[in-house]
């Protein structure tokens, strides 16, 4: 769907706020498109409406998610859609923000339109999974991201995890740090690997988070840097996610180590995982320069499991 594809050109910026993408028809053309781009900025509606001028009147209008009925940073969708004299609105799903909850839908029928609902709305609702649990829920639906060794490590004896994935894999993290709000990893991660966790270029940089039980961290730590913000947060996961709920972190990146990533499993707040497993051996290595490369490396799906077949470098 149009619309969808439109939706995901917020992913750097729309959040908290939902992706949401808006296409005008009128006599079986596309006269009007727009996305929800950036948090504060114009609605994909206003966009597409915009784009379409008066050739609104009377046409379709195709969007993924209801159009908004409340007064927020900017005016409701809805109305505008109203005034535009739209003659039909298809919409994927219903808006799970009280705010708005079919509210949307009930004023265009007021005024005359007609409203179709439930189009592609499973890939709709997969779109704004993170949106919808931080509505729901008031907490960040989260990341877990890792690298691994082919044994299982996430670093080598010393401590060291630089680098145990590509600069392909690093450059997909940077690139998904850049579509999260948050940032999080554990204090010992910054004492011992001193990371940026920034998005390198790659679009906007996350808040950085670091969990710390004495909040001591090195003041020249690069997470210190001022090139985005950064909090130092003690307590319990539980409590941590409502901090970052209430603050408005909606989707969170954890990058920590392999306690901090526990913590989250142990807490139940993980939602999805994104793990990278290099074609490495570290088994008792204490520096990752020691660490056995492979090669000629061959992976495939048996049953549920990922198989990898390899040659250790010589």
């Amino acid at each position: 769907m149009r619309t969808i594809e439109l939706a995901r050109r917020g992913f750097a910026g729309a959040s908290p706020n939902p992706y949401v993408g808006c296409v005008i028809v009128k006599d079986g053309k596309a006269v009007g498109e727009g996305a929800h781009l950036y948090f504060g900025g114009p609605h994909a509606e206003v966009h597409a409406l915009k784009e379409a001028g008066h050739k609104a009147k009377g046409a379709t209008v195709y969007t993924n998610l209801e159009p908004c009925s409340h007064w927020g940073k900017t005016p409701p969708c809805a109305l505008a859609l109203i005034r535009a004299g739209v003659k039909k609105v298809v919409s994927a799903m219903r808006d799970p923000n009280p705010l708005v909850a079919g509210k949307g839908f009930a004023a265009l029928k007021k005024a005359g339109i007609k409203v179709i609902t439930g189009v592609v709305e499973s890939e709709a609702r997969h779109l704004n999974r993170s949106f919808i649990k931080f509505i729901r829920e008031r907490k960040p639906y989260v990341f877990l991201k890792s690298a691994l060794s082919l044994d299982g490590k996430s670093a080598a004896g010393n401590g060291d995890s630089k680098w145990i994935s590509s600069e392909e894999s690093r450059n997909f993290a940077r690139r998904l740090r850049a579509e999260v709000d948050g940032i999080l990893v554990g204090g010992q991660t910054v004492r011992q690997d001193n990371p940026s966790l920034t998005a390198h270029g790659f679009g906007r940089n996350p808040v950085r988070i670091v969990l710390s039980k004495s909040g001591k961290l090195p003041k020249k730590s690069k997470v210190f840097d001022g090139k985005a913000q950064t909090w130092v947060l003690k307590g319990s996961i539980k409590e941590v996610m409502s901090v970052l709920g209430r603050q408005g972190i909606s989707r969170l990146l954890v990058e920590g180590g392999d306690q901090t990533a526990s913590e989250f499993l142990k807490a139940g707040e993980v939602d999805e995982v994104l793990y990278f497993v290099a074609p490495i051996l570290l088994g008792g290595a204490q520096k990752m320069n020691d660490a056995l490369r492979l090669e000629g490396v061959e992976t495939w799906k048996q049953g549920q499991d990922i198989a990898v077949w390899a040659r250790v470098k010589k």
